[in-house]
Protein backbone atom coordinates (compact mmCIF):
# COMPACT_ATOMS: atom_id res chain seq x y z
CA UNK A 1 0.00 0.00 0.00
CA UNK A 2 1.43 3.42 -0.75
CA UNK A 3 0.36 7.13 -0.25
CA UNK A 4 -2.53 8.50 -1.66
CA UNK A 5 -2.41 11.80 -3.49
CA UNK A 6 -5.41 13.01 -5.44
CA UNK A 7 -5.31 14.07 -8.85
CA UNK A 8 -6.69 16.64 -11.45
CA UNK A 9 -6.05 17.01 -14.93
CA UNK A 10 -3.16 14.25 -15.04
CA UNK A 11 -1.54 16.42 -12.35
CA UNK A 12 -0.75 15.82 -8.22
CA UNK A 13 -4.12 18.04 -6.93
CA UNK A 14 -2.81 21.45 -5.80
CA UNK A 15 -3.41 21.33 -1.65
CA UNK A 16 -6.60 23.72 -0.97
CA UNK A 17 -8.13 24.07 -4.64
CA UNK A 18 -11.66 22.69 -5.20
CA UNK A 19 -13.47 20.60 -8.26
CA UNK A 20 -17.18 20.61 -8.80
CA UNK A 21 -17.95 16.69 -8.94
CA UNK A 22 -21.23 14.44 -9.47
CA UNK A 23 -21.25 11.58 -6.37
CA UNK A 24 -23.46 8.66 -5.36
CA UNK A 25 -23.55 9.62 -1.07
CA UNK A 26 -25.17 6.96 0.89
CA UNK A 27 -28.48 8.11 2.70
CA UNK A 28 -28.78 7.78 6.51
CA UNK A 29 -32.29 6.53 6.98
CA UNK A 30 -32.33 4.31 4.11
CA UNK A 31 -28.62 3.01 3.75
CA UNK A 32 -28.19 1.99 7.39
CA UNK A 33 -27.25 -2.09 6.59
CA UNK A 34 -24.30 -0.16 4.52
CA UNK A 35 -23.00 2.68 6.66
CA UNK A 36 -23.07 -0.44 9.52
CA UNK A 37 -20.57 -2.25 7.64
CA UNK A 38 -18.27 1.08 6.77
CA UNK A 39 -18.30 0.91 10.76
CA UNK A 40 -17.33 -2.33 11.19
CA UNK A 41 -14.27 -1.87 8.73
CA UNK A 42 -13.34 1.65 10.43
CA UNK A 43 -11.35 -0.50 13.69
CA UNK A 44 -9.83 -2.56 11.14
CA UNK A 45 -8.46 0.30 8.71
CA UNK A 46 -7.36 2.23 12.21
CA UNK A 47 -4.20 -0.13 12.84
CA UNK A 48 -2.60 1.41 9.66
CA UNK A 49 -1.70 4.76 8.15
CA UNK A 50 -5.22 5.51 6.47
CA UNK A 51 -7.91 8.04 6.77
CA UNK A 52 -10.55 6.66 7.52
CA UNK A 53 -13.30 8.54 5.58
CA UNK A 54 -16.52 9.47 8.00
CA UNK A 55 -20.17 8.46 7.41
CA UNK A 56 -20.77 12.15 6.19
CA UNK A 57 -18.06 11.83 3.21
CA UNK A 58 -18.61 8.16 1.73
CA UNK A 59 -19.61 8.54 -1.79
CA UNK A 60 -19.30 6.87 -5.42
CA UNK A 61 -17.59 8.94 -7.53
CA UNK A 62 -19.78 9.78 -10.92
CA UNK A 63 -17.83 12.02 -12.66
CA UNK A 64 -15.77 14.98 -12.11
CA UNK A 65 -16.01 18.64 -13.97
CA UNK A 66 -12.57 18.95 -15.04
CA UNK A 67 -13.37 21.84 -17.16
CA UNK A 68 -11.68 24.42 -14.37
CA UNK A 69 -11.61 24.47 -10.87
CA UNK A 70 -14.92 25.69 -9.31
CA UNK A 71 -13.72 29.24 -8.56
CA UNK A 72 -13.50 29.54 -12.27
CA UNK A 73 -17.40 27.72 -13.14
CA UNK A 74 -19.97 30.91 -13.72
CA UNK A 75 -23.03 30.66 -11.89
CA UNK A 76 -24.28 30.59 -15.73
CA UNK A 77 -22.24 27.45 -16.23
CA UNK A 78 -23.79 25.68 -12.85
CA UNK A 79 -27.14 26.33 -13.82
CA UNK A 80 -27.00 24.83 -16.98
CA UNK A 81 -25.02 22.29 -16.05
CA UNK A 82 -27.51 21.32 -13.49
CA UNK A 83 -30.08 22.51 -15.99
CA UNK A 84 -28.84 19.72 -18.31
CA UNK A 85 -28.80 17.01 -15.85
CA UNK A 86 -32.60 17.48 -14.98
CA UNK A 87 -33.78 16.57 -18.39
CA UNK A 88 -31.43 13.78 -18.22
CA UNK A 89 -32.66 12.39 -15.11
CA UNK A 90 -36.22 12.73 -15.83
CA UNK A 91 -36.50 9.36 -17.27
CA UNK A 92 -33.61 7.76 -15.56
CA UNK A 93 -34.86 5.11 -13.17
CA UNK A 94 -33.46 4.92 -9.63
CA UNK A 95 -31.56 1.60 -8.99
CA UNK A 96 -29.84 -0.62 -6.27
CA UNK A 97 -26.25 -1.38 -6.29
CA UNK A 98 -24.60 -4.32 -3.76
CA UNK A 99 -20.82 -2.69 -2.02
CA UNK A 100 -18.84 -5.19 -0.72
CA UNK A 101 -16.59 -7.24 0.05
CA UNK A 102 -14.13 -4.64 1.42
CA UNK A 103 -10.50 -5.25 -0.06
CA UNK A 104 -7.16 -3.46 0.48
CA UNK A 105 -6.45 -1.59 -2.89
CA UNK A 106 -2.99 0.36 -3.94
CA UNK A 107 -3.74 3.06 -1.91
CA UNK A 108 -5.84 2.27 1.07
CA UNK A 109 -9.33 0.58 1.23
CA UNK A 110 -12.92 0.13 -0.74
CA UNK A 111 -15.63 -1.50 -1.34
CA UNK A 112 -16.66 -2.42 -5.06
CA UNK A 113 -20.24 -1.77 -6.49
CA UNK A 114 -22.17 -4.24 -8.04
CA UNK A 115 -23.73 -4.58 -10.90
CA UNK A 116 -21.85 -1.78 -12.01
CA UNK A 117 -24.69 -1.33 -15.22
CA UNK A 118 -26.33 1.65 -13.44
CA UNK A 119 -23.16 3.66 -12.14
CA UNK A 120 -22.21 3.22 -15.67
CA UNK A 121 -25.10 4.70 -17.35
CA UNK A 122 -25.19 7.48 -14.45
CA UNK A 123 -21.43 8.24 -15.69
CA UNK A 124 -22.28 8.17 -19.42
CA UNK A 125 -25.18 10.61 -18.55
CA UNK A 126 -23.15 12.81 -16.41
CA UNK A 127 -20.26 12.96 -18.95
CA UNK A 128 -23.02 14.15 -21.67
CA UNK A 129 -24.01 16.92 -19.59
CA UNK A 130 -20.93 18.10 -18.92
CA UNK A 131 -20.14 18.10 -22.96
CA UNK A 132 -23.19 20.41 -23.39
CA UNK A 133 -22.20 23.02 -20.91
CA UNK A 134 -18.62 23.46 -21.43
CA UNK A 135 -16.45 24.10 -24.54
CA UNK A 136 -13.61 22.95 -23.36
CA UNK A 137 -12.42 19.15 -22.46
CA UNK A 138 -14.37 18.45 -19.29
CA UNK A 139 -14.06 14.98 -18.49
CA UNK A 140 -11.59 13.58 -16.20
CA UNK A 141 -12.93 9.65 -15.68
CA UNK A 142 -12.90 7.08 -17.73
CA UNK A 143 -16.37 5.13 -16.63
CA UNK A 144 -13.91 2.84 -14.40
CA UNK A 145 -15.64 0.57 -12.32
CA UNK A 146 -18.10 2.11 -9.63
CA UNK A 147 -16.53 1.79 -6.13
CA UNK A 148 -16.95 3.73 -2.61
CA UNK A 149 -13.72 4.59 -1.08
CA UNK A 150 -13.46 3.42 2.27
CA UNK A 151 -10.07 5.37 3.46
CA UNK A 152 -6.68 6.48 2.13
CA UNK A 153 -3.22 5.54 3.16
CA UNK A 154 -0.78 8.73 3.82
CA UNK A 155 2.21 6.18 4.44
CA UNK A 156 3.86 3.08 2.75
CA UNK A 157 2.27 -0.12 4.72
CA UNK A 158 1.74 -3.73 3.99
CA UNK A 159 -1.61 -4.43 2.59
CA UNK A 160 -1.67 -8.67 2.75
CA UNK A 161 -2.88 -8.04 6.92
CA UNK A 162 -5.59 -5.57 6.38
CA UNK A 163 -6.82 -7.58 3.00
CA UNK A 164 -7.25 -10.36 6.09
CA UNK A 165 -9.00 -8.15 8.68
CA UNK A 166 -11.05 -6.87 5.96
CA UNK A 167 -11.93 -10.17 4.96
CA UNK A 168 -12.83 -11.32 8.16
CA UNK A 169 -15.94 -8.83 8.69
CA UNK A 170 -19.14 -10.25 8.25
CA UNK A 171 -22.06 -9.85 6.67
CA UNK A 172 -19.43 -8.25 4.08
CA UNK A 173 -21.99 -6.87 1.66
CA UNK A 174 -24.70 -4.15 2.08
CA UNK A 175 -27.15 -2.44 -0.55
CA UNK A 176 -27.05 1.31 -1.62
CA UNK A 177 -30.22 2.50 -3.32
CA UNK A 178 -28.96 4.92 -5.86
CA UNK A 179 -31.74 7.46 -5.98
CA UNK A 180 -30.28 11.11 -6.79
CA UNK A 181 -27.24 12.34 -7.58
CA UNK A 182 -25.39 15.19 -5.75
CA UNK A 183 -23.63 18.29 -7.19
CA UNK A 184 -20.80 19.01 -4.88
CA UNK A 185 -17.88 21.36 -4.37
CA UNK A 186 -15.28 19.03 -3.82
CA UNK A 187 -11.83 20.48 -1.82
CA UNK A 188 -8.84 18.34 -0.86
CA UNK A 189 -6.23 19.67 1.44
CA UNK A 190 -2.81 18.44 2.42
CA UNK A 191 -1.86 18.12 5.60
CA UNK A 192 1.60 17.48 6.48
CA UNK A 193 2.97 14.91 9.81
CA UNK A 194 6.07 14.92 12.08
CA UNK A 195 7.57 12.23 10.39
CA UNK A 196 7.25 13.95 6.75
CA UNK A 197 4.37 11.93 5.70
CA UNK A 198 1.36 13.94 3.96
CA UNK A 199 -2.35 13.21 4.59
CA UNK A 200 -4.99 14.12 1.72
CA UNK A 201 -8.01 14.68 3.32
CA UNK A 202 -11.49 15.76 1.02
CA UNK A 203 -13.95 18.34 2.35
CA UNK A 204 -17.17 19.42 0.19
CA UNK A 205 -20.18 21.84 0.24
CA UNK A 206 -23.55 21.29 -1.60
CA UNK A 207 -24.45 22.90 -4.89
CA UNK A 208 -27.32 20.57 -6.09
CA UNK A 209 -29.52 17.63 -5.21
CA UNK A 210 -30.74 16.10 -8.75
CA UNK A 211 -33.48 13.01 -7.89
CA UNK A 212 -33.64 9.80 -10.18
CA UNK A 213 -37.06 8.94 -11.97
CA UNK A 214 -39.29 7.39 -9.65
CA UNK A 215 -38.22 8.75 -6.57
Amino acid sequence: MKPFVPVYRGKPWVSGVSVLHLYVVPDPEVDKDLLALIAACRPVLDDYPIWCLPDDLVHITIEMDAAAPSHQISTAQRAALIAELEVLLADFRSFTVLCGSPIANRTGALLDAYPDVGIRALQNLAGAALRRVHDTPAIALHGGRGHMALGYAYETADSDPLQSGLRAITPSHATLAVSRLHLLDVRWTAHHEPDGSVRWEMTWEPVAILPLAGT
